[in-house]
């Protein structure tokens, strides 16, 4: 059993505690995208609820602008700024914002979250501090590539794995049907006989304007797919080695096949075989 993926806005917190523990960041908040735009989801030295009530969409205010740039930015005076629009001065203002700046989480050139960081004074964060804004973000955006990729392969893996027990469940049902369409015809029980034919024959129906082959036919070609050669399938069905190959021919013939291998194909492609 493989466990779900960590959230990855874990990622993000630990990123915005060291921004506070190590640079001494007084506001830090973001989030990560999901079908609506990206929700801030997460806020550390906040003085208000607000600024949970933000989801961020492409071209709106500085995040919106970062996200389509797809760079870091920044504005000294948010209040004031005529570089960006001002869709949520209520939730920003309300934290007395001054300076912010915003770095996009993005991997393989897809914007994945935004990462803030805002000061209450005029005086602007440093340029130690914006660094390490945005080598945060990065490490956030790295380990989210990573993920990507353990996930892709575990996918990968699974389907292949799903892929080899499909194609088992397959095979042993051929085997089987070869296995009864033997024992059909070694019964000494007509109403057995008669049971097992039945379903046999519910199980190798043709498809409509398909080939038909006789029953000895579809019992040669059957124990073929089992994987059966000759002398083998004579031994099953009570025949000569000679009348095997008989049938075998007679159905390669009908089937439009030059080998015991066309013959399975073609069989199980007109509906004959399973």
């Amino acid at each position: 059993m493989i466990d779900e993926r960590v959230d990855d806005l874990d990622l993000l917190r630990s990123a915005a505690a060291r921004l506070r523990r190590h640079r001494d960041v007084p506001l830090v908040f973001g989030g990560l995208r999901d079908e609506h735009g990206v929700p801030v989801t997460l806020t550390m030295g906040e003085v208000t609820n607000d600024l949970a009530t933000i989801v961020i969409k492409p071209s709106q205010g500085l995040g919106g602008k970062t996200w389509l740039s797809r760079r870091p930015a920044y504005v000294r005076d948010y209040g004031t700024s005529l570089d960006i629009t001002h869709e949520y001065d209520r939730q920003i203002l309300g934290e007395r914002v001054t300076f912010l700046a915003v770095v996009p989480i993005v991997v393989r050139d897809d914007v994945r979250g935004l990462l803030y960081a805002g000061t209450r004074s005029r005086g602007p964060l440093s340029e130690a501090v914006l660094e390490s804004l945005v080598a945060e973000a990065r490490k956030v955006a790295g380990e989210m590539e990573i993920r990507d990729e353990v996930d892709r392969r575990v996918d990968l893996r699974l389907a292949r794995e799903h892929a080899g027990d499909a194609t088992a469940e397959l095979q042993r049902l051929r085997d089987a049907v070869g296995e009864l369409r033997a024992i059909a015809r070694e019964t000494s029980d007509p109403a057995t006989r008669s049971r097992m034919e039945s379903l046999l024959a519910e199980v190798g129906r043709r498809q409509a304007g398909g080939v038909e082959l006789t029953p000895r036919q579809l019992d040669v070609i059957s124990l073929v797919a089992a994987g059966h050669r000759n002398t083998a399938i004579a031994e099953r069905l009570g025949l000569a080695p000679e009348t095997v190959k008989s049938y075998l021919r007679g159905a390669m013939a009908r089937l439009g096949a030059r080998s015991r291998h066309e013959a399975v194909v073609a069989a199980r492609r007109h509906g004959l075989l399973p």
